[in-house]
């Protein structure tokens, strides 16, 4: 993922460098990247990925792996967007394509706002149900509460967002690595699951919903306004775009490693399962608790409390990062966040069952990735926007590639479904 770039001059690496929590050098990339990474891990990524493991074992593996390293050359572009032009992904598809475009384009974004949301609330609601025997709808009560109450600290700029996601992100990894230490591991079956393989149609169903749960299209949105910089035009700022291109590589590589090792932990540990586990998060919690004990059951309902908590400070920031960059007119931030989990509500009221709300979540996002990845490849292949930093024709080919992969498992998904 190198970039074709001139030689330039040496400048000092201690400048300040503006960005979240005012650090500098590696942690001016590695922060957002991990915050980024909450994506990757958030309840929907429990649900296809449990499910998944206990349908059809180590199978999908692959698609896992794959979809990991996808992400790391998506996120690597959506990072870069925004340290080298200043603006997010919505900012720039807002003013290129105006009108009906922009429109269209700030719809699917809403859609995938929503799904996350949806993905958020009932992961959270699950988590508060197996520790604390909560019903669902209540517990889906106390997550929204629970996002209103972080968009009104940051209102008033008391939000200690990057402290507390890192903190539950620690969790989310701890939790599910132990899942796989008390698990009994088919070491040969998982690397042989690297390889791809064929799939039928239940499997081509949990192969889109993974793509759609580790290639999150909402975390492009919010990676590229986290990373935002700006670049003066002078030699020495291009030379630090440069520096910090470099660093952005080195810490989406660290970020979605983390995240992919925890997708992996998740079919891990629900492949090693009794088949008499099912295929839902709840039944997988008390087929745990009868073969780990319930230490080990009690971790993994922690480690998804913690990840539905995570993904709503995510999720309320990257509302907020499509609200600035699409809205000409913005709602109050208090009622769009509102709005965005009434179809939530809705769902758990009518009685759907949570984990295939889950799945079928992540199955919308993956149906919505072409619509923010193809923009994204627009922008960061334009020189007049990324300057130094534009793609490498190699890194555009790559992502082309990815993107089309996405499209063709869609597209596959559909061919099985008639």
């Amino acid at each position: 993922m190198g970039e074709r770039v001139a030689q330039q001059p040496r400048v000092d690496d201690r400048s300040p460098e503006r960005g979240l929590g005012g650090t500098i050098g590696a942690p001016r990339t590695l922060v957002p990247a991990l915050l980024a990474a909450i994506a990757y891990v958030d309840p929907g990524n429990f649900g296809v990925n449990i499910t998944s493991g206990a349908e059809h074992g180590y199978t999908l593996v692959w698609v896992v792996v794959f979809a990991s390293c996808s992400a790391m050359v998506i996120q690597y572009l959506a990072a870069k967007l925004g340290m080298a032009s200043g603006k997010s992904l919505a900012e720039h598809s807002s003013e290129r394509f105006p009108g009906v475009g922009r429109l269209l384009l700030w719809a699917q974004a809403e859609l995938v706002v929503i799904m996350t949301d949806l993905a958020e609330v009932v992961g959270g609601a699950i988590a508060l149900k197996l520790l604390f025997g909560m019903p669902l709808m209540a517990g889906a009560v106390c997550v929204a509460l629970f996002s209103l109450v972080v968009l009104a600290l940051k209102v008033r700029g008391r939000s200690h967002f990057d402290s507390v996601v890192l903190v539950l992100l620690v969790v989310i990894i701890g939790s599910l690595l132990w899942q796989v230490l008390v698990a009994d591991v088919d070491r040969v079956a998982l690397l042989r699951s690297v390889v791809p393989g064929p799939l039928d149609s239940s499997a081509a169903l949990l192969a889109v919903g993974i793509v759609g749960a580790t290639v999150m299209p909402h975390a492009l949105h919010f990676h590229s306004a986290a990373s935002r910089g700006h670049d003066d035009g002078s030699e020495a700022s291009h030379a630090e775009r440069l520096r910090s291109g470099r660093r952005t590589v080195r810490s989406v590589v660290i970020a979605m490693t983390i995240a992919g090792a925890a997708n992996i932990s998740l079919v891990v540990f629900a492949a090693a399962l009794p088949s008499t586990a099912g295929a839902s998060i709840e039944t997988a919690y008390a087929a745990l608790s009868a073969n780990a004990g319930q230490v080990a059951a009690t971790m993994l309902a922690v480690a998804l409390l913690a990840s539905g908590l995570a993904s709503t400070l995510v999720g309320v920031q990257t509302g907020d990062v499509v609200m600035q960059g699409f809205g000409r007119r913005p709602i109050a931030p208090l009622l769009r966040r509102m709005l965005a989990v009434v179809p939530t509500l809705v769902i758990l009221g009518l009685g759907v069952e949570p984990t295939n709300a889950l799945v079928w979540s992540q199955v919308v996002l993956s149906f919505a990735l072409p619509g923010t990845l193809v923009p994204l490849l627009l922008f960061t292949r334009d020189r007049r926007i990324m300057g130094v930093l534009v793609n490498h024709r190699l890194t555009t080919a790559v992502a082309v590639v990815i993107t089309a992969v996405i499209v063709g498992l869609c597209a596959y998904l559909v061919a099985t479904a008639f």
